[in-house]
């Protein structure tokens, strides 16, 4: 793709010229990762067909000074200064990828072009047949064709928008975290996003999670945008004095953190700025750290047979003390002890990562294995001694005495947001049905059988199954192959023998179909899939049985 890059940037630079041709105002180009770009200053949107009509001519004489292209008095800026652009290159075969906008100053409006140009035809369909299997597993590009998330640079880098498409998928995978935490008795909470610097210097965030912390001003007061949750759980914790008879008390919070990374690190929804964690705190007596443990290892396991991972695809690791923490050797042994002892009387198999542990207490990271066959850190289960001493917290015990609680903190997805683009990857874009934004697609083959197809829609959405109509203005095949795209598990053809019989003929995906199902039945047996969550296309089983 490299090697692509200089004739892609020579690309840019005639589709930049034919838009000054054509009236356009173009101020920049520049590459991407897959592409190159054209910014173009304008108030209004442009269309694809008017960029593919400004295309016309690509043997183009400009001069280039001082890193901007001169073309009848306009000033392109070129973003590239490490790639030389090929004089004889003669990129002919054009395809345009993608047109947005964004907002370089509050004032000013870009309309970016995303395209490739090549040499050849040949050259343009062998880049766009890779790009269509890259588009199979990378979130990035699943997201952008199911319409999921985006990034905009006038909103920050790392710092993701979810479409309503992706919205439903974050739902949905709440929801189910929802249950799993009631079923463990955890209450839920919610806390602010800031707070005063005091909160992180107590925890100890403020030293040895600085790097990543966001800390600005305001009236004279120092404040902190958090990173963790867990000093805002301490909080609630200690807003009222507790006794032996209250542990363990579970917190859990859906709860939206910030953390400064890199710029060069981030990448997709995989190493964001801001992202949701599915965290959870408990209060507990020493005595009850092993079975709590043990409690959430096995619920962990639950959840994510739920996603098909399972036996070897999961791997166990203990990670101990790092060597910038907090607290004396007596508690760490303590906890990393605990942690030890849990998994091994679940007979589980782990593997110890050493100096890998949280700076406040040792862990049990949960790695997941995708079917690409990568490895993604996932759950986390960690015992603490030292934030509850730090924070002078304290239960009234049996006899009357004060003692320190000990803190679990977990989460079972961990981010959300990296949880999505993992399930994306995993699934090629093809999400099980509980997940899918649209789990069917309802196609009438004729204007005539509409007011039927409109019926089976109704009936879909009365029993909250999402659920699209694609009237005939394609072809049939067509919207199969769209509805197929978009990932929608579901298909309902419906014509006049289905109109007139009350049945549909389902497709589903690996072009499976059956005929002649009432559509009653298929409605039954799909909320049982979708009530159980099964990984699987359950209703189509059923269904050809």
């Amino acid at each position: 793709m490299e090697n692509y890059k200089p004739v892609w940037l020579k690309g840019a630079i005639i589709l930049a010229v034919n838009l000054i041709d054509s009236g356009y105002t173009p101020v920049a180009v520049g590459l991407g990762e897959r592409d190159f770009y054209v910014d173009v200053k304008s108030d209004t949107s442009i269309t694809l067909d008017e960029v593919k009509k400004a295309i016309k001519d690509n043997a183009i004489n400009v001069s280039i000074e001082n890193g901007q292209i001169i073309y009848k008095g306009n000033k392109i800026a070129i973003a590239e200064n490490q790639i030389s652009i090929p004089l004889n290159a003669n990129p002919k075969y054009f395809e345009i990828l993608n047109i947005s906008t964004h907002h370089p100053n509050p004032n000013e409006q870009y309309v970016r072009i995303r395209g490739v140009a090549f040499e050849t035809e040949e050259q343009l369909k062998d880049y766009l047949n890779w790009l269509e299997k890259a588009e199979e597993t990378d979130h990035r590009l699943i997201g952008e064709r199911l319409d999921l998330f985006s990034f905009h640079e006038e909103a920050g880098s790392g710092l993701v928008l979810f479409h309503p498409k992706g919205q439903i998928i974050r739902n949905e995978l709440i929801n189910f975290m929802r249950e799993i935490n009631d079923s463990m008795g955890y209450q839920e909470v919610y806390t602010s996003h800031v707070y005063k610097t005091d909160l992180w210097k107590i925890s100890g965030h403020y030293t040895l999670y600085r790097d990543k912390l966001i800390v600005f001003n305001m009236e004279g007061d120092e404040y902190g945008v958090k990173p963790m949750n867990c000093p805002a759980h301490i909080l609630i914790y200690k807003s009222k004095p507790r006794t032996y008879r209250d542990l363990p008390i579970r917190f859990s919070e859906f709860g939206h953190v910030y953390r400064w990374e890199k710029k060069g690190e981030l990448y997709g929804l995989l190493r964001v700025r801001g992202f949701v964690q599915d965290d959870g705190h408990i209060f507990l007596r020493e005595d009850q750290i092993k079975d709590e443990v043990k409690m959430l290892i096995r619920k962990t396991l639950e959840v994510w047979e739920k996603f098909g991972f399972k036996g070897e695809d999961i791997k166990a690791y203990l990670s101990t003390r790092p060597d910038e923490s907090i607290g004396s050797d007596e508690l760490w042994e303590k906890a990393t002890n605990a942690l030890m002892s849990a998994m091994q009387e679940l007979g589980m198999k782990f593997d110890v990562k050493e100096k890998e542990g949280a700076f406040y207490g040792p862990k049990i990271d949960f790695e997941i294995r995708d079917s690409l066959g990568r490895w993604w850190q996932l759950s986390t289960i960690q015992v603490d001694f030292n934030l509850p001493e730090r924070f002078k917290l304290e239960y009234i015990d049996k006899d009357g005495s004060k003692k320190r609680p000990v803190m679990v903190h977990r989460a079972i997805y961990g981010s959300i947001d990296r949880f999505v683009a993992i399930l994306l990857e995993h699934f090629k874009g093809k999400l099980p049905t509980w997940l899918s934004p649209i789990q069917v697609k309802v196609l009438p083959i004729t204007d005539e059988v509409n007011e039927y197809a409109e019926r089976v829609l109704g009936e879909l959405r009365k029993n909250r199954i999402r659920c699209e109509i694609d009237y005939a203005g394609e072809t049939l095949s067509k919207r199969i192959k769209s509805a197929y795209d978009q990932g929608v598990p579901y298909i309902l053809i419906v014509g006049k023998k289905e109109a007139n019989e009350g049945t549909v003929t389902i497709r589903a995906r690996g072009n499976v179909e059956v005929r002649n199902i009432k559509f009653e039945k298929f409605l039954e047996v799909l909320k049982v899939e979708i009530a159980q969550r099964n990984v699987e296309q359950s209703t189509i089983k059923v269904l050809k049985s």
